[in-house]
């Protein structure tokens, strides 16, 4: 089965003009398939989950992910062979291309992968993701996780306190908001949609994301009006 998606969205597909080839993996989120991969989830990402947007909204797509969430909580030791060797063809690839490869394993999950020696298979890979807990968020700045991993916290509706946490230690947020901002809790705003790199952004920033598809329709306060 292969896990990795490689640059099969628009963001990704912008950091080619950066030198880079990312690779994502994408399961269905929450516990839409019976086991819960987003245990941080609150109403208004359910709600707005990008997880159907784009090439999401095929079922086969759809169907794809699932098979794929299955197979990590039934074999999670084979899940993660046939990861390691999806990445090291990504790596091939990007070497091939003259890119550098990056890897996001958190598409539409929150899996705490820096505990299953993925990182380390790969020092000179950088990985990265988006992640709603706070402790992981405090390990990363506290630099207990891998050196080649990156993480940005995510915003929502109930978790404000956590977010000025995060900024006072020098996080970087990201936050979706109805009108792209300059600047957000005394910071200054960076265009997120730009790129998915965010390995590469300064440090110190909200990461200002535009309202897509559901999330235009938002009414829980996940989207920053």
């Amino acid at each position: 089965m292969k896990l990795l998606s490689i640059d099969t969205n628009a963001k990704t597909i912008k950091g080619q003009k950066k030198g880079y080839l990312t690779g994502i993996l994408y399961l269905t989120p929450a516990d839409i398939s019976g086991r819960n991969v987003c245990p941080h989830a609150s109403t208004g990402c359910r709600a707005a989950c990008l997880f159907s947007a784009g090439r999401g909204a095929f079922n086969n797509v759809k169907s794809a992910r699932l098979r794929k969430t299955l197979a990590f909580f039934k074999d999670k030791e084979g899940f993660l062979n046939d990861l390691k060797s999806d990445i090291a063809a990504l790596v091939k690839k990007a070497e091939k291309a003259g890119m550098s490869p990056c890897v996001r394993l958190n598409g539409t999950s929150d899996i705490p992968w820096h505990k299953m020696e993925i990182m380390e298979s790969f020092p000179d890979v950088p990985f990265y993701d988006y992640t709603p807990n706070k402790s992981r968020m405090l390990d990363f700045l506290d630099g207990k996780l891998p050196k080649n991993y990156s993480l940005t916290f995510s915003r929502k509706e109930d978790n404000e306190p956590a977010c000025e946490e995060i900024i006072a230690k020098g996080g970087n947020i990201a936050a979706v908001f109805k009108d792209m901002p300059e600047s957000w809790k005394g910071k200054l705003c960076f265009n997120g949609d730009e790129s998915d790199l965010r390995f590469l952004d300064p440090r110190g920033v909200v990461v200002a994301l535009k309202a897509k598809g559901k999330a235009k329709k938002d009414t829980s306060g996940f989207v920053v009006q």
